[in-house]
């Protein structure tokens, strides 16, 4: 970056400067008096909350501006720490025990600005990324505060407060459009318990002279019994955030044991050793009381949700079934689910509605993850309303969901909600209505075209249907010799084979030679717009071995003029995987053309895309839309799963020795072209 555009982001975000010089000076400072500028027990945490504090002042400056960073980063802090003073001078006043045992304990610490800030600038977030990271800082603050209980942690969660309401009011008051609210589901709010119960039980040994009302936890057990619950509750946590029985089960035993222990340490054994005697109404008594009672109450409580709420915790299971099909057909041609949208009748699918009857959306699970089949099958106005809708399903039923080979619209509503898009593949469209043969670059056309001509070979629309029986064994015996000559799989899901033709509104583009022998075979796909059809998209694509060169070309320039000459508008020659396009980041680019080559051996991507390019079609780019960065190795797996279902290690093995033998090819080649050129 050069010196001058340095400077100048530099002068865009004076109090993110000004924040980084100070914390910068305050570790010099504290390390040239032998000394730490906040948690002396530990010097860590310290320099982590100045981290903190610089850069939610970074992340606050940017979406709320200069002034209204400096005005909450002080002001919520600051008034965050008079109100915990008021506070623990009224309770010490007054005789309360945790607040006496808060005097003149230090109520401030850098984490209480990071805190206020964080909570301010989420405001400006999009929703889902909004309502995570107040789900997370509030986890984080009130477990502070229940477990660890100093003077500092109920000034963080004030200040906190402050800053969130602060952030909450500054985004109303700039007319920022709402977003959809987020819905809290059962499952988030036992995984947020059972994760505040974990780490504030894992925090309490840690936390020098603990005062939460949740801290004598750590005083009914041994400190390796502490660690262990806690991290059994943490690891219940995550297993009931997947959707498992397992989870499930061992949250109810870990709570169940914790109960009962908490039960015989705080009630069973005083009684029996005629340690509860009665104290009278003192302030004290009462609140000593009610603290040991609320610390066995708390994890019975969370058992009790846990029970209760188990059948809305355990993840569903998917089953596929077409009872929806017809469903989804009136709604594909009475919406807008753009050109891959018929792709959602196949096979493997499952369909869900919207309550109102507003669109549906195709899918199917795999392992934990829905992936929804391209754009929803809805009206343009009410795509956001089902994405949302679909969305909430999926939580309900422990899926993550991931929209797949989705268009730009899609894309752009997931995205403003914080939503992470890789791109997978570009899809080519042909405009039938400018199309023709004229042209230097339309010449393969025209040569394939002019062949067929002169060796007999017609092109024949119909369906499957249609044909005779001696037709659909040529037929059949095309696609299944293709399949079978692969060294992996068949690819599924969003490419079809020959299943996917047995389907009235698929049309298939044959080419027959002269002795009336089918030698290719193209299948075309219904694309409707608000009830009329607009367009085919092409799908199957399978030459046999007595097509002749050029047969493919010659088909779907065919089927682009007999699409004109119907009144349609478009062509769509469907997606190609792995495409890289201009949208796209650098790395994911290479990423995607690294796969591309690797797999181009047997599927041919490359090739596919460069056979595509003679048709002159504009470029649409394609994406996957997952929830967050996080869910992506999760989803990759299940778009694996999806796409080649029988995949094994000999396929992989397959895949190798193609690789060798491309590479074999290659050096005969060049050894030939080199020998060629000597002579």
């Amino acid at each position: 970056m050069a010196p001058a555009a340095l400077l100048g982001r530099l002068r865009r975000s004076p109090v993110s400067v000004a924040v980084a010089v100070v914390a910068v000076a305050l570790v010099v400072t504290a390390r040239m008096a032998h000394s730490e500028p906040d948690f002396p027990h530990h010097p860590p945490v310290a320099c982590l909350a100045l981290v903190a504090v610089v850069l939610t002042t970074v992340l606050a400056e940017r979406s709320l501006g200069s002034l209204r960073t400096l005005v909450i980063g002080v002001g919520a802090p600051l008034l965050g720490v008079l109100a915990t003073l008021l506070t623990v001078t009224i309770g010490s006043a007054l005789g309360e025990a945790h607040a006496e045992f808060a005097v003149g304990q230090p109520l401030f610490a850098p984490s209480v600005v990071a805190a206020a800030l964080l909570g301010a600038a989420s405001a400006a977030m999009p929703a889902q990324r909004r309502w995570r990271t107040r789900a997370a800082l509030w986890t984080v603050v009130l477990t502070l505060v229940l477990f660890a209980g100093h003077g500092s942690d109920l000034a963080r969660a004030l200040a906190t407060l402050l800053g969130t309401a602060a952030g909450a009011w500054i985004v109303r008051r700039a007319s920022r459009p709402q977003s959809r609210t987020t819905r809290v589901t059962a499952r988030t709010v036992v995984v947020s318990a059972l994760i505040a119960l974990g780490a504030g039980t894992l925090v309490t040994p840690i936390v020098p002279d603990p005062d939460g009302v949740l801290s004598p936890f750590a005083d009914a057990m041994p400190d390796r019994s502490v660690v262990v619950v806690g991290v059994l509750l943490l690891l219940a946590a995550w297993l009931v955030h997947r959707g498992r029985r397992t989870g499930i089960a061992l949250a109810i035993g870990v709570l169940l044991t914790l109960t009962v222990v908490l039960a015989d340490v705080f009630l069973i054994e005083p009684v029996k050793d005629d340690a509860v005697q009665w104290q009278g109404l003192g302030l004290d008594a009462i609140e000593w009381q009610v603290t040991l009672l609320g610390a066995w109450i708390v994890p019975a409580a969370v058992l009790l949700a846990v029970l209760l709420l188990r059948p809305r915790l355990v993840r569903a299971r998917f089953r596929a079934a077409g009872a929806r099909r017809d469903d989804l057909v009136e709604m594909l041609r009475d919406g807008d689910a753009g050109t891959l949208g018929h792709m959602g009748t196949w096979r493997g699918n499952a369909t869900w509605t919207h309550p109102d009857g507003r669109g549906a959306v195709a899918y199917r699970v795999r392992g934990e993850v829905a992936l929804a089949v391209s754009d929803p099958a809805c009206a343009t106005a009410d795509r956001a309303e089902v994405l949302a809708g679909f969305t909430a399903f999926c939580e309900r039923n422990g899926w993550v969901p991931a929209f797949t080979s989705v268009h730009e619209p899609v894309r752009a509503i997931l995205g403003a909600e914080g939503w992470t898009a890789l791109p997978v593949g570009v899809e080519c469209v042909l405009d039938v209505t400018t199309f023709d043969l004229r042209g230097k670059k339309r010449q393969d056309l025209r040569t394939a075209s002019n062949r067929a001509d002169r060796e007999g070979v017609r092109d024949e629309w119909t369906t499957l249907d249609a044909l005779d029986a001696g037709r659909r064994a040529e037929v059949e015996a095309i696609c299944t010799r293709w399949a079978s000559d692969r060294r992996l799989p068949e690819m599924g899901f969003t490419l079809g084979g020959f299943r996917e033709l047995d389907d009235p509104d698929v049309r298939l583009m044959l080419a027959v030679d002269a002795d009336g022998h089918v030698t290719a075979v193209t299948s075309w796909l219904p694309v409707h717009e608000r009830g009329a059809l607009t367009g085919y998209t092409l799908d199957v694509m399978r030459r046999g071995d007595d097509g002749m060169p050029g047969v493919m070309e010659f088909l779907i320039a065919r089927t682009a003029l007999r699409a004109r000459e119907a009144g349609l508008t478009t062509i769509s020659l469907s997606g190609t995987p792995l495409a890289a396009h201009a949208g796209a980041r650098s790395l994911v680019v290479r990423g995607s053309v690294l796969l591309a080559r690797v797999l181009e051996p047997v599927y041919g991507f490359r090739s596919l895309q460069r056979f595509k390019e003679k048709f002159g079609a504009r470029h649409e780019p394609l994406w996957l839309v997952v929830p967050t960065p996080l869910h992506v190795p999760r989803v990759a797996r299940a778009l694996a799963s999806a796409y080649v279902p029988g995949l094994r290690p000999k396929h992989l093995w397959a895949l190798r020795q193609a690789h060798r033998a491309a590479a074999d090819a290659r050096a005969v080649a060049e050894a030939r072209a080199a020998g060629a050129a000597r002579s």
